[in-house]
């Protein structure tokens, strides 16, 4: 699945049946090369966070999450920078370990049912989520093309 797919769906609680919030962030776990998290906004004017374990659908006209109480604050300064929009990875400048820029990020490749990343496009290139690095507010870095 495309994470541009994804952004905007509405976000349902299984338990309540209502509308929870939208998509709007995520949080990704770099070393681990997945989603953890989900930065759902739009229905309470606090930010609100959903673990990807508490994720019991993913569809192409909603989430649905486990219930009411799975929705959460940020913890920590990285949520807390994913839910500001400082980690947004919309656009973000892809740079290899070397400085070289790769080009813009239009993209992430994802699997719906473990938040696996399979890989980060840009310029309409997939890069192997293998070669993933960092998250910063700046750029993604990416392993250099070819190195281990």
């Amino acid at each position: 699945m495309r994470l541009s797919e994804a952004d905007g769906r509405p976000v349902i609680s299984r338990d309540s049946a209502e509308r929870v919030g939208d998509l709007k962030h995520v949080v990704v776990d770099v070393g681990a090369r997945r989603i953890t998290a989900l930065h759902v906004a739009g229905r309470r004017k606090k930010a609100e966070l959903v673990d990807w374990s508490a994720i019991v659908g993913f569809g192409p006209d909603g989430i649905v999450i486990d219930g009411d109480g799975a929705v959460r604050g940020a913890a920590g300064e990285r949520e807390r920078a994913v839910v500001a929009g400082d980690l947004d990875l919309d656009g973000r400048l892809v740079l290899d370990e070397t400085g070289r820029a790769v080009g813009v990020l239009d993209d992430v490749l994802f699997d719906a049912s473990s938040g696996v990343i399979a890989a980060l496009v840009s310029g309409g290139v997939e890069v192997p989520a293998e070669r993933l690095r960092a998250i910063g507010p700046y750029c993604v870095i990416v392993r250099a093309d070819g190195t281990g």
